[in-house]
């Protein structure tokens, strides 16, 4: 929608009142998309009731909005509805003319999803990327992974309304803006970051190959932002465990992903006495012992091999295995205690592996909380992150919908 809306219909007002008479209409019509996006449908009558206005008025807002594409006449009524003469007409939002897509920009995959205005997932798509490729090869594998899909669906260029990525790395917010970029860890620390992001202007860059502004926030915040929207969760409050590649963290309160100052909020992984370097080392040791000489470059399939070793019972796989979620449930026992949450949410690849690490995870969880918080392993797989990113895309979306120009 166009931001002069407002000025497309209407009679002049009084030279001295046109500046209110204007403002007025642009809240008329930012309280009507609203009213839309949160229903199936509306008629005339319900845009009147909601926004408090006369009918004419009503009207020429849904008039208005019909114009500029943002309604259409529904052909479906309400389940339910009856009426005695000619029902009257409804209107609904033309959501997949609003179109976002979210990235996931991984160190051995990229990802898409694409959602309509409504948050219906029309596509998810995901294509696996060489580990060592620098960022102009992996963000160009994610840029044209998205055209594909876009075209793959037939939605045109012009009908995406709003993009955002994940990616790995620690987030530097020094203008309190949805911003980030990959930087070097402080003095002794260590950070997970893809090959070659921590030396160029991350946003800046994915936005030029996708040829547009978009939005780049932590992979796991937006895992953690799918879990609370599509995960099934039901939580206002969550703390959300990454167990794969590397450990994570990240918090939701009231809905909403606590970034932080920096955003660097739930980063716990950094604090030594939890040991989640030396459990990840431990586990890459041993899945390579496991693996003898058919030990894979890639450490999936080694991974893979060590926690079915656990399942059957392998002493040593299972104590690695133990070791790897008590560092986990540590981690998470102090953001349980920080933030004291509806539930906690295990993710990444290495939550697949069922049992053999919820098991032990919630076992340990148990022994240093103080209260039975609510746990669950996630349901999402290995799209969460695009979807979490889908999610961003969506909420930049409505609120640039709803956004009154003064």
């Amino acid at each position: 929608m166009s931001q002069d809306i407002g000025e497309t219909r209407g009679s002049k007002a009084p030279a001295g009142r046109a500046g209110d008479a204007h403002l007025l209409r642009r809240l008329n019509l930012s309280a009507t998309v609203r009213a839309f996006l949160d229903a199936a449908s509306l008629t005339v009558s319900d845009v009147r009731s909601i926004v408090g206005v006369s009918r004419p008025t009503a009207e020429d807002l849904v008039a208005t909005l019909v114009d500029e594409g943002f309604v259409r006449e529904a052909l479906d009524r309400p389940n339910g509805e009856r009426s005695a003469g000619r029902p009257a007409r409804r209107y609904e939002v033309v959501a997949e003319d609003f179109a976002v897509v979210g990235v996931d920009i991984g160190a051995h995959k990229v990802a898409v999803v694409v959602c309509d205005l409504r948050g219906n997932v029309l596509a998810v798509r995901r294509r696996s990327v060489d580990s060592r490729i620098g960022p102009a090869g992996r963000i160009g594998a994610a840029a044209r992974l998205a055209e594909a899909t876009l075209r793959q669906i037939g939605t045109n260029r012009e009908h995406v309304r709003s993009v955002a990525c994940g990616i790995t790395g620690v987030g530097a917010n020094d203008s309190e803006v949805m911003d980030i970029r990959t930087v070097p860890a402080g003095h002794d620390l260590d950070v997970y970051s893809l090959p070659g992001f921590d030396r160029i202007d991350v946003v800046s860059e994915v936005s030029e190959r996708f040829k547009r502004d978009v939005l780049v926030s932590n992979d796991i915040h937006l895992a953690a932002v799918a879990e609370q929207w599509r995960g099934g969760a039901g939580a206002r409050d969550l703390v959300y465990m990454h167990a794969g590649r590397r450990l994570g963290a990240a918090i939701v309160i009231n809905g909403q992903i606590h970034n932080g100052r920096h955003g660097l909020a739930a980063s716990v992984g950094s604090m030594k006495i939890l040991g989640w370097a030396e459990a990840m080392a431990q586990l890459d040791r041993e899945s390579r012992r496991l693996a003898g000489s058919a030990a894979e470059e890639s450490t999936s399939g080694n991974v893979r091999a060590l926690f079915e070793a656990a399942a059957n019972g392998d002493r040593t796989a299972v104590r690695t295995v133990d070791r790897v979620a008590e560092a986990l449930a540590l981690g998470a026992s102090v953001l349980v205690h920080a933030v004291d949450p509806d539930l906690v949410v295990l993710g990444g690849g290495l939550s697949r592996a069922g049992d053999v690490l919820a098991g032990p995870f919630e076992r340990h969880l148990a022994a240093t909380s103080l209260n039975r918080t609510g746990f669950r392993v996630s349901l999402l797989g290995d799209e969460s992150v695009a979807l979490g990113a889908a999610r961003l895309a969506l909420d930049d979306l409505k609120e640039r919908l709803l956004a009154v120009q003064a």
